[in-house]
């Protein structure tokens, strides 16, 4: 067997693998946005819109709970952005001493100190 007939299947093999392992994550961590924080969502605490005067666009903050042995991932914040033709979301996730840190600064923002 020559090295041009195996590149294809180590190309399909990697593929599935890494299909495979997302899939794994999906399962583990029950669902899709679960899969991307890293963690299951145990709870959604809520949500934030943020008011757009041109209304082309709407941007959401949710703010969920993660569950799972991770200190590392206790917070998740969903960034969700939707406009006519598109969906965007990106999660982020906060341990509780980063989430202290960011309370902090949206405070002082607030109270201008």
């Amino acid at each position: 067997m020559h090295l041009q007939n195996i590149g294809p299947f180590i190309f399909v093999g990697f593929f599935l693998f890494v299909f495979g392992l997302f899939i794994y994550k999906i399962f583990k961590n029950g669902g899709l946005k679960g899969a991307m924080f890293g963690a299951p969502i145990e709870r959604t605490v809520g949500e934030v819109v943020a008011t757009s005067p041109s209304r082309i666009m709407s941007i959401a903050v949710k703010v969920h709970v993660l569950g799972g042995a991770s200190l590392d991932k206790a917070i998740g914040l969903e960034f969700v952005a939707k406009s006519v033709a598109s969906y965007q979301m990106m999660p982020v996730s906060l341990s509780k001493a980063d989430a202290r840190k960011l309370i902090a600064l949206l405070e002082s923002a607030t109270t201008g100190k």
